[in-house]
């Protein structure tokens, strides 16, 4: 399994690395933290791996708290699919990493069946991030690997190597930024900045299989249909 959870050197990324790897077809989906901080190394190397579609899931606020992804040079397009990490109606004084994912699942299903969607049809390798590279990108990889019919194993153990990329400097960064909105940090929102428990993604996927007709009805109802599904497994299972 190590070869699953090995993080890519980007300079300017903490967490950036091929999904699944090893279950996959090599290079051609990827997932990341966000991409501002991209130094010119990291560009490069970003054009080597010939990625030419990103798929921002960041929301406006996040981007204008974080900034804009730095992709020139890199050759690659940059795609927004916009997904709010909680609505603006949670207590962040009790909200839990489980509700977040419960949100994003039920607000945003849609959202997540475009992302999948245009993984399926772009022609070059995709990266997906979001501001972590853990939760909108984990669930939107999480349901990709779904649709592919990966173990779960393999599904849990490539969202739980996020936490030891982001643990130290990213995290660091992360509290200092909600210190900043004068956001009391409870133990439930330290888990949410830099942690990727799978048990937490296990439950999300549960509550779905629990669904009628499953994982597969819901990914039917975000638009990820038969065709869908063939196109996802032949690029990412050739």
């Amino acid at each position: 399994m190590d070869d699953a959870v090995t993080r890519l050197d980007i300079p300017g990324t903490y967490n950036f690395r091929e999904a699944a790897r090893g279950a996959l077809t090599p290079g051609m989906l990827y997932r990341s933290d966000a991409l501002h901080r991209l130094s010119p190394a990291g560009r490069r190397r970003i054009a080597e791996l010939g990625i030419g579609t990103v798929i921002d899931l960041r929301s406006p606020f996040d981007r204008r708290v974080g900034g804009r992804d730095r992709l020139r040079g890199t050759g690659a397009v940059r795609t927004s699919i916009p997904i709010d990490g909680a609505s603006r109606r949670v207590d962040l004084k009790t909200i839990t990493l489980g509700e977040v994912y419960r949100l994003i699942l039920d607000e945003h299903q849609h959202a997540l069946g475009r992302i999948i969607r245009a993984i399926a049809d772009a022609d070059d390798p995709v990266l997906v991030h979001c501001t972590a590279g853990k939760d909108r990108t984990g669930l939107a990889i999480a349901l990709v690997l779904e649709a592919l019919e990966v173990d779960r194993r393999i599904i849990l153990a490539d969202y739980a190597a996020s936490a030891p990329n982001l643990a130290g400097e990213w995290t660091h960064r992360m509290v200092g930024t909600a210190r900043r909105f004068r956001v009391h940090l409870t133990d439930d929102l330290l888990v949410i900045l830099g942690s990727s428990p799978p048990e937490v993604l296990d439950a999300a996927l549960c509550r779905l299989d629990r669904l009628p007709g499953g994982i597969d009805a819901y990914l039917d109802g975000a638009g990820v249909d038969a065709a869908v599904r063939g196109r996802l497994r032949a690029k990412l299972l050739a």
